[in-house]
């Protein structure tokens, strides 16, 4: 629902690092437009940034970044935590405090508590940073489903971080281009992580933690929680009741907010589930926001309409033309940060959504990468016997004149390199298949878009 930023280097003044910060935090103000804010610490040095998104405690008090402990905890957080009512009074019967009515404020409360073991009892979205002054520790945290982004670089120089690959632009050590972020791109109109554009940015991995040692530049990377895939369910009423009320209780909790809130409603069966689950706790004042096109083939109006008769409030509906694609074309790919061929539309639902006063909203997307509604899951069990075939054989395919067989041509790359770790041509297909998952979390925390993550 935010950005974050922050460099650490002490080799550069405060005043220096703060002038690189705040032109990061100018390059994310797209994402967070409702505020902007900086926490420098001169013994260091250190600077976080922030630009907000109100969704929760829309008031001053939710400013970023924001302290606790009297100044000891500092946090540029980016997210949501569902679960942050129940954690608050706990820690209130720990003998916590609270200023404010923010999800930012138990976090830091819940730090102080628990140490790193509260990472884990979060349930939500989210990445931050946080600066214990006592330890002079830096902690970058990302959610479980890496839902939030986060990217950082450890250098001589020191750290930065930021929620977005563009973000990093002002650092001139920084800047140097990952010539391979094309090829994968080309493969798989995506980035897979950890492959990034930049040749020294990393994304952090899901469900991890960063301890950085300010003074030494030591780091350690840990996993705090992650899936496990151990399980299996036979019984098919189970698995549908399970399912039933995950994804239930998981609506429930994103109808959480302090700002309007709607669902993106494209037709297909993910968001026409989530609309209608969230209707039962919106009812009449659910916003749902569609896109439609001239052409009958790609048009999904009709499966919109049969939804929309199911559901009551405000209902926002947009032609989309090929005038308008070309006209915002540049402005879309000017405004895109890690390239990725899906996210014309995302921009496009998102900036209707923004003309009809939403703020928050949810979306289907991961439904079909955790369900196997693509068609290219259907493939795999085909794709991975012919890889067994001799390499000689799916080489010649490339000369055939059938496209489908000049494929066959690709099963015989063996792995690629990633930051130095090795991925099977294979897996890196399973893992763009897949990629959805770490925007669904498991049918457990649906994802929600915020316009302002676009706009």
């Amino acid at each position: 629902m935010c950005r974050i930023a922050g460099i650490v280097n002490p080799s550069l003044s405060t005043n220096e690092l703060k002038g690189m910060v705040k032109e990061m935090c100018a390059i994310l103000k797209n994402g967070g437009p409702d505020d902007e804010g900086f926490y420098l610490d001169e013994d260091l040095p250190l600077v976080l940034g922030h630009r907000r998104l109100s969704i929760i405690d829309t008031s001053e008090a939710g400013h970023q970044p924001m302290s606790y402990g009297n100044g000891r905890y500092q946090i540029t957080y980016n997210g949501e935590i569902y679960n942050y009512k129940e954690l608050r009074e706990k820690l209130k019967h720990e003998g916590f405090a609270f200023k404010t009515n923010s999800d930012t404020e138990v976090i830091l409360a819940a730090f102080a508590a628990w140490g790193t073991s509260s990472f884990s009892q979060f349930n939500g979205m989210f990445a931050f940073a946080l600066l214990d002054t006592f330890s002079d520790q830096l902690y970058l945290v990302r959610d479980a489903g890496g839902i939030k982004p986060l990217y950082y670089a450890i250098t001589k120089e020191g750290i930065a971080f930021a929620s977005e690959i563009k973000a990093f632009k002002p650092i001139p050590y920084l800047r140097k281009k990952n010539e391979l972020s094309k090829i994968f791109l080309l493969a798989y109109g995506h980035l897979p992580e950890p492959v990034t554009t930049l040749q020294h940015v990393n994304p952090l991995p899901k469900g991890s933690f960063l301890q950085y040692h300010v003074l030494t530049n030591c780091s350690t990377l840990i996993s705090f929680n992650h899936y496990r895939y151990t399980e299996t369910i036979t019984n098919r009423k189970e698995a549908v009741d399970l399912v039933k009320h995950n994804l239930r209780e998981a609506v429930k909790r994103h109808m959480i907010s302090d700002a309007p809130i709607g669902v993106f409603l494209s037709g297909g069966l993910d968001s026409s589930l989530i609309a209608l689950l969230a209707s039962d706790n919106y009812k009449s004042q659910l916003n749902t926001v569609s896109v439609y096109f001239e052409e009958a083939n790609f048009s999904e109006k009709k499966f919109q309409d049969v939804v929309q008769q199911n559901l009551q409030g405000k209902k926002c509906q947009h032609l989309l033309k090929e005038q308008s694609f070309h006209q915002y074309l540049p402005e879309i790919l000017a405004i895109m940060d890690q390239p990725s061929c899906d996210g014309i539309n995302t921009w496009f639902i998102s900036k209707y959504a923004k003309q009809c006063g939403l703020k928050a909203v949810l979306s289907g997307i991961g439904g079909d990468e955790l369900f196997g509604g693509y068609p290219s899951f259907e493939r795999m069990k085909t794709v991975l016997t012919l890889e067994k075939l001799p390499n000689k054989l799916l080489n010649a395919a490339q000369y055939s004149s059938s496209k489908k067989l000049r494929r066959l041509a690709y099963l015989t790359i063996n792995f690629v390199t990633v930051n130095g770790t090795f991925y099977h041509s294979i897996s890196c297909t399973v893992l763009y298949a897949t990629a959805g998952i770490m925007t669904f979390q498991l049918g457990i925390n649906c994802y929600i878009f915020i316009y302002g993550d676009v706009f």
